[in-house]
């Protein structure tokens, strides 16, 4: 069974930069968070790493509670730490962590070069969807990029197995073109006559893919 900690920091990574502006102390490794959760107890969060731990405090015995972990407690002091402790975590994973969900090959590479050449970073909009992220333009807030992990039928490949898919802007004799030569899919998730989707890490050059990606944020002036 997912723990609460396990579900809330799921495919994050922290990011080092916003866990010292929160209020976490860096030694050596390890980076370290007291708060007070509800009179009388205390949630200490310790990252070391990949690696996150939590504990719960009784601080007039001093000693650790866990009652809140386990889904078969209930009761509503049981209830009242438990809704303190995910809302609490839930808050750090937003405020000190990124997504780790595209974090290798090709999506990551793009999502670098994107980066460093247009000051434009990926947004995870939807707390429901935590597979898709957009791009857009910073002076007008367009979107010119759809980022998915989507099982390989949703884009009309064989399989079902999650795959990485950028989807960009086109123009429309571009998506005619493509798509019948095989060089791209149909838009995920977007209009079709205006998007294109493309299967990351299926042969595609990245200096390719980045030229699409240029297209891609002109038309969304």
């Amino acid at each position: 069974m997912t723990s609460i900690q396990e579900e809330i920091f799921k495919d994050k990574q922290p990011d080092t930069n916003k866990l010292a502006a929160y209020g976490f102390t860096h030694t050596g490794d390890t980076w370290a968070y007291q708060t007070v959760l509800t009179p009388g107890f205390t949630l200490d969060v310790t990252i070391t790493g990949d690696t996150i731990t939590t504990q719960v405090t009784d601080t007039d015995s001093g000693l650790p509670y866990t009652l809140h972990l386990d889904p078969a407690n209930s009761g509503t002091f049981v209830g009242k730490i438990r809704t303190a402790y995910t809302a609490t975590l839930t808050k750090i994973a937003k405020d000190c962590f990124t997504s780790s969900m595209f974090a290798a090959g090709q999506m990551a590479a793009i999502i670098t070069a994107i980066g460093e050449q247009y000051g434009e970073h990926p947004e995870y909009l939807w707390a429901n969807f935590p597979n898709n992220a957009i791009v857009r333009r910073s002076d007008n807030r367009k979107w010119y990029a759809l980022l998915v992990k989507v099982s390989a039928d949703k884009v009309g490949l064989s399989g079902t197995d999650p795959t990485d898919v950028l989807v960009l802007r086109a123009e429309p004799e571009t998506i005619t073109e493509q798509l019948q030569t095989g060089a791209a899919l149909p838009a995920y998730h977007m209009n079709k006559k205006h998007w294109l989707s493309y299967q990351l890490d299926a042969g595609t050059p990245q200096n390719v893919l980045m030229k699409r990606v240029a297209t891609s944020r002109e038309l969304a002036k």
